[in-house]
């Protein structure tokens, strides 16, 4: 997939001013309003007029344009590319939401509640998250799981959870993880965007497509509008109200992931990522050019061919995942991005790749990705590598010899006595040979990390201070989301839930 990038010189230093912006910052820094160019918005020819300017028409956009229409705002949105959706149409579209009546109609949970789906958001972000923005999240995500039903006509069919972490305590995980007619494989999340971008075009939203919104405009420290280039030519749009960064975040720009975000960097370089072309991080640069906050985050990765630990439903298979060292370092039934944040680092410390271990015995168990049949096609493809003894796969390999051998003897004993070092749950049976690896690859579906902001979305400078004008949600914004993603259904409903907050509080601020 072909990936742009503004440049490393632009990135650092920041793009050129704006016709009445800022003057162009580094990139943890800014300057103050104070030290920027005075002039009148009259000096400027306005090419279009808007109370609120959307910058992408992903799922966060839709929604913030569906929610400032809803408040009577007159609402422009506009997108990069030709098609509404970005890369949450990538997606299963699914979404976490705590104590609603679906949840109680699917599940066994009947007494789950917004507060403890708080304290496992907050538990997974292990520190670094905001807890205001969480808190708002959780609080929120049941209103947002009916608006999308009774608004926007998404029928909800079924609820189950997301994979356990080994340190987040039982009591508080439940299934939460929404799916709505048509949904829940990859690829459904376009019927989402669909049904939200009928609702706002029915208010009277407008989104124009193939318009790449390249800076933003400033007077007096406020943002009043942006420039776009649209058809060739360079357009302004004046925004009376606000306008709203959802244009997600630096995931197919490689400069700017090995700045903010390493393992989007691994993920852009060394693996597979999913996110469409346009996700290029732009509205996060054009609010770093403002003097905006970042805050950091990891990345959406998923297991390639596995699968594993993507749904509470499936059982993961005896294998374990071993380092060039030959050993475990994770547990692999935890949700899928926690251990693949784990394969990231030990692939980075020990400047290796990691493997599935699995043996001829694993492919009778519930839950094998492979047959007698499909893995010796993969063999023959060179997907899995094969060997009678753990000695020849090591040396295939090019991993530690004995320290497989003792990781294979530790399983089994530890199997026999029903216990895991590292908390698995699931699949703990012995493991026989002949032996089979798999090396592990990520697919990854976005950057975590993005502008600093409050609870109604407004961004907030390096000193703390609100850049007023300007707003940000969904994967655009920091903050709500840490250093793993915490389980399938959290990206899609921050689209929703912060998209809808930003364009309510964009709708209402005054002219």
């Amino acid at each position: 997939m072909a990936k742009k990038s503004i440049s490393r010189r632009d990135f650092l230093k920041g793009a050129a001013a704006s016709t009445l912006g800022l003057a162009a910052v580094g990139m943890l820094g800014g300057c103050s309003s104070e030290d920027s160019p005075k002039a009148s918005a009259s000096t400027i020819s306005w090419t279009k007029e808007t109370d609120v300017l959307i910058v992408g028409a992903g799922g966060t956009g839709v929604c913030a344009a569906a929610a400032a229409a809803e408040a009577g705002a007159k609402v422009l949105v506009l997108e990069k590319a030709g098609i509404a959706g970005g890369t949450t149409n990538l997606s299963g579209g699914v979404m976490q939401a705590a104590g609603t009546t679906y949840q109680k109609q699917f599940t066994s949970y009947q007494d789950d509640t917004p507060e403890k789906h708080f304290e496992c958001w907050m538990t997974e972000g292990e520190g670094q998250l905001d807890e205001a923005l969480v808190k708002d999240l959780a609080m929120g995500a049941p209103e947002d799981i009916e608006w999308l039903a009774s608004t926007c006509g998404l029928k909800w069919t079924s609820v189950y959870g997301h994979c356990h972490v080994p340190y987040v305590k039982d009591e508080v995980l439940a299934d939460r993880i929404h799916v709505y007619e048509g949904g829940g494989a990859s690829g459904s999340g376009g019927i989402y965007v669909q049904a939200v971008l009928k609702v706002a075009e029915g208010l009277g939203a407008v989104v124009e497509y193939e318009t790449e919104v390249t800076r933003l405009i400033t007077e007096n420290g406020k943002v009043i509008g942006a420039e776009a280039t649209q058809n060739g030519q360079t357009i302004t749009i004046k925004a009376n109200k606000g306008v709203i960064l959802a244009a997600a975040g630096v995931d197919q720009n490689v400069e700017m992931a090995k700045e903010l975000n390493p393992q989007q960097y691994w993920d852009d370089t060394t693996q597979i990522c999913l996110c469409v072309a346009s996700d290029t991080g732009d509205g996060i640069r054009m609010g770093m050019e403002l003097g905006a906050a970042y805050v950091s985050g990891g990345t959406i990765d998923f297991c390639g061919k596995t699968g594993a630990a993507t749904d509470n439903r499936n059982p993961v298979f005896p294998s374990f995942i071993v380092n060039q060292a030959g050993r475990r370092f994770v547990c692999e039934d935890a949700t899928y991005a926690y251990h693949y944040r784990a394969i990231y680092q030990q692939e980075m410390q020990l400047q290796g790749p990691t493997y599935m271990i699995f043996g001829a015995s694993s492919l009778e168990a519930a839950g094998a990705p492979w047959t007698a049949e499909s893995v010796a096609k993969d063999i023959a493809d060179g997907v899995v590598i094969t060997a009678d003894t753990l000695e020849d796969l090591a040396g295939k390999l090019g991993i530690d010899a004995a320290g497989l051998a003792r990781t294979m003897k530790d399983w089994n004993e530890d199997v026999a006595a029903g216990t895991d070092p590292f908390g698995r749950k699931d699949g703990l049976e012995p493991i026989s040979g002949p032996f089979y690896a798999y090396k592990n690859t990520s697919y990854n579906l976005g950057a975590l990390g993005g502008l600093k902001i409050t609870t109604d979305c407004e961004v907030v400078d390096v000193n703390g201070k609100v850049i007023e004008g300007l707003y940000a949600a969904g994967l655009n914004a920091g903050g709500w989301v840490g250093p793993y993603y915490p389980g399938s259904g959290t990206a899609v409903i921050g689209t929703c839930h912060f998209g809808r907050k930003a364009g309510a509080a964009a709708a209402k601020r005054s002219a």
